[in-house]
């Protein structure tokens, strides 16, 4: 039989019915800790955006002397079909501080390449099919927020000792540290075996700005139970594909928060809304920290950070690990690699997007329904557009919100 068939693209955020594009995302540390000058967290790196006071807007982690580990969704920006990649001209990383003021300026790295993982895909593809008896049949083509992985490449080295590589999970490693965290998980008590660092948000509804280094303990979810938290009773799948997926990890508030007066506040600790990019890190048995993943969204409601069911998740580094160190054993012939779906012909990211104040005109709003990663994008007060379906098939949203500053 013949088959009609309708593309439909989908953007994701923590919840699943509308669509949203992955820049209404963002994320911040909720319920964490000030980082210490002694706390040997030195491999944080914090992304900044040099057309608007240099503020950081994502987090990052340092891979060696002259790469950081991102999220994609952090330097892919726009609307669904006008997406593109930032220029390295305005983007910068600052190691070696805790607060995020520019303090001494040599702290400061230009950004001389930008590479973006080829799958990234920043919303759910959906295809809709209608053959001649009229029956639909719908196939998810590409999750949202999926292989959210980049990496950028600094003009001069990091001052090692001062701050130093992050240990990345290799796919075996990643294996069998989670195979333990799983063993751990107990949903009556659960464990605090996860950490997430990051300059975001402190409050749960994405407010509160922090101005040093923050971190907190979470607990690690099984992917096979954070598929039945986001996905269970969903019709179609379009964050976690089924409960053996292996590109994303999830994590969940390991306790209540509470305040002053003993009154619980109704959310626990998370990262939230200026975290994106960071790493979630957790020990080897020996000890030392690893990143297991990398800060990426989470489904939308309220709270928005910090609910205690409504896990985030996170792009899974042992998935990734071989094309990380592949990238970064090596330097790019072009400043900008963009991910497959980002037309090569497009024209150049940028000069088209900006205003006259100097800022994009890509906002973020996070209020805004749809996907929410955990930066909302390089500006930190608009909003993200919705797609609309034509035709036979109803509406359908997916509520996520990207853990990052846009």
């Amino acid at each position: 039989m013949k088959r009609k068939c309708i593309g439909v693209l989908a953007g994701i955020l923590f919840s699943m019915p509308t669509i949203g594009h992955a820049a209404d995302v963002e994320s911040y540390v909720v319920g964490g800790t000030p980082v210490r000058p002694g706390d040997d967290f030195t491999w944080m790196a914090s992304l900044r955006n040099t057309t608007d006071e240099t503020s950081h807007f994502c987090g990052g982690s340092i891979v060696n002397d002259r790469w950081v580990l991102t999220a994609a969704h952090c330097v892919v920006q726009g609307e669904v079909g006008g997406e593109f990649t930032i220029p390295p001209n305005k983007l910068a990383v600052m190691v070696g501080a805790l607060d995020t003021e520019v303090i001494d300026p040599s702290d400061l790295y230009q950004v001389s390449h930008v590479v973006v993982h080829p799958d990234y895909s920043p919303n759910a593809e959906i295809n809709i099919s209608v053959d001649e008896d009229g029956k639909v049949t719908t196939e998810v083509l590409t999750l949202a927020l999926d292989n959210d992985v980049a990496l950028l490449r600094v003009n001069r080295s990091f001052p090692f000792p001062r701050v130093r590589p992050l240990k990345l999970a290799s796919s075996q490693t990643a294996d069998t540290l989670e195979d333990n965290l799983t063993i751990q998980w107990n949903e009556d008590r659960r464990p605090e075996n996860v950490m997430v660092t990051g300059w975001g948000s402190t409050n749960s509804d994405g407010t509160g700005v922090s101005n040093t280094l923050m971190s907190a303990d979470l607990s690690y979810l099984p992917i096979a139970e954070c598929f039945n938290l986001l996905e269970r009773g969903n019709d179609e799948h379009v964050i976690i594909d089924g409960p053996q997926n292996r590109t994303k990890v999830c994590a969940l508030p390991s306790d209540v928060l509470f305040d002053e007066e003993g009154e619980s506040l109704g959310y626990g600790p998370d990262s939230c809304k200026g975290d994106s990019g960071g790493p979630l890190v957790t020990k080897d048995s020996d000890g030392n920290w690893v990143q297991l993943g990398i800060v990426s969204g989470g489904p939308i409601g309220s709270p928005l950070c910090g609910a205690y069911l409504r896990p985030g998740f996170y792009a899974r580094v042992g998935t990734y690990y071989d094309w990380i160190e592949e990238r970064v054993g090596t330097i790019p012939d072009k400043p900008i690699t963009n991910p497959d779906f980002i037309e090569e012909s497009a024209p150049d990211s940028g000069s088209d997007n900006e205003t006259g104040d100097g800022k994009t005109d890509q906002e973020c709003d996070p209020d805004v329904s749809g996907i929410s990663p955990n930066n909302c994008a390089l500006d930190s007060d608009g909003g993200g557009g919705t797609v609309s379906f034509l035709g036979l098939v109803s509406l359908l949203t997916i509520l996520l919100f990207r853990r990052g500053y846009t």
